[in-house]
């Protein structure tokens, strides 16, 4: 018994491992990983922690190496040089780069995200001595109040509910869906009508900012309609939209 409690110790000991590589500095062939955080408006996000890691996986065994940390400075910006090791160039390699944000000092209540843990997944890094930027936004939160008028279903699958879509995360470029150069977010919520007058005043929406509002609807068990409706809302906004079934 003694035996299989010892062999079962070791083999968590070497399935899971940490190696914290952040205060080496690198003196040749070495990667920069750059950026920018943002809020409404465009004003930076200072003091942000950030972390840049490697997780690798293989048979019976996982690691993470953390590689380098870093802090917003007060313009929001962000710098890490490191070196990456071998076996985590290209795209053989056995694992993946991650960045993680720490936006647990930032108040719940005024921005989207104040997660300790906002991670996003970075692609194989083919080369040493390169750049990488990275910018992120983190908008600050507002509420509109929407009025779902009409409905007035025929038979149970009919349906008619409003959600909201709006701009947070890492910078793309041009959006496809909405007039921003960032990824778009959902917070998950619907809102159905539940009467031939709902009115929902609390639908989540990002402040100074274009946001995305999706509406739904099925009549007389028929196919489903969508409509996709792009709405700006102001700093200190008492936005209040109506959409009929």
């Amino acid at each position: 018994m003694k035996k299989i409690i010892l062999v079962l110790l070791i083999i968590f000991n070497v399935s899971c491992c940490k190696e914290d590589d952040t205060a080496l500095v690198c003196l040749s062939d070495c990667t920069v990983v750059q950026g920018h955080i943002v809020t409404a408006e465009g004003k930076p996000l200072g003091n942000v922690p950030i972390e840049f890691r490697y997780n690798s996986s293989r048979p019976y065994s996982s690691s993470v190496r953390r590689i380098k940390k870093a802090i917003t400075d007060e313009n929001g910006y962000y710098n890490m040089e490191f070196f990456i090791e071998s076996d985590e160039l290209g795209s053989e390699a056995k694992g993946y780069f991650e960045l993680i944000i720490d936006y647990s000092k930032l108040d719940g209540k005024v921005y989207m995200n104040n997660s300790p843990f906002y991670d996003i997944t970075i692609s194989p890094i083919n080369r040493r001595d390169t750049t990488i930027t990275m910018d992120f936004y983190n908008p600050r939160k507002a509420y509109i109040t929407v009025n779902l008028k009409g409905f007035n279903p025929e038979v149970e699958e009919d349906y008619f509910w409003v959600s909201s879509l709006y701009p947070s995360g890492l910078k793309i470029g041009q959006n496809e869906f909405l007039n921003s150069e960032y990824q778009l977010a959902y917070d998950g919520n619907r809102f159905y009508a539940t009467s031939t007058e709902t009115k929902i005043d609390s639908i989540l929406v990002a402040e100074s900012d274009y946001n995305l509002i999706s509406i739904s609807k099925r009549k007389n068990g028929g196919s489903v309609e969508d409509e996709y409706h792009e709405v700006y809302v102001p700093k200190n906004s008492k936005l209040e939209l109506t959409y009929d079934y």
